[in-house]
């Protein structure tokens, strides 16, 4: 009878150290994944927000509209379609008013006619790798928001944070 009780013990303390083991090698792992406290909710924002725009918004887009989004996409990319076409629909469903041009990285001539319409105020134009290094960009889509006086006002991978700065018609 004494050494059921012992092994049940000798148990009971094996599987208790096992779990403090397991839950402090957790630990360990999570402080590596985790971002310190102080980040804990903070986004790293882009380098160039409300910095002036690398480059002049009438000479790459041979406009004089005063504020112009800018959407970058790369033909690689599973995603941007999806993502382009779920904010042209918001657009148009909460009638925001905004001139956009799509930049697309790796297009060809062809891929100017992808969207156009006279509704959404779209263009296409094919862009180097010179013009996303010079804005930054590390992903793709990229919504950046290009005010009247060349500042940038936003710049994300997602236009959730657009929806509220911009006006309906």
């Amino acid at each position: 009878m004494n050494s059921i009780f012992l092994i049940q013990l000798a148990l009971m303390i094996c599987s208790l150290l096992l779990t403090a083991g397991i839950i402090i090698y957790l630990k360990q792992q999570m402080q590596l994944i985790i971002l310190p406290i102080e980040h804990v909710g903070q986004k790293l924002a882009h380098p160039l927000l409300e910095q002036p725009s690398p480059i002049h918004m009438n000479d790459l887009l041979q406009t004089n509209r005063t504020q112009q989004l800018l959407i970058f996409t790369d033909t690689a990319c599973p995603h941007c379609i999806p993502s382009l076409e779920q904010f042209l629909e918001t657009k148009k469903q909460r009638k925001l008013n905004v001139s956009l041009s799509i930049l697309l990285k790796n297009g060809q001539k062809k891929d100017q006619e992808l969207y156009r319409d006279n509704e959404t105020n779209l263009r296409i134009i094919p862009v180097d790798e010179q013009l996303i290094n010079a804005f930054q960009i590390q992903e793709f889509p990229f919504y950046i928001m290009v005010e009247d006086n060349d500042t940038i006002s936003y710049a994300a991978p997602f236009p959730d944070g657009l929806y509220s700065r911009l006006a309906a018609n």
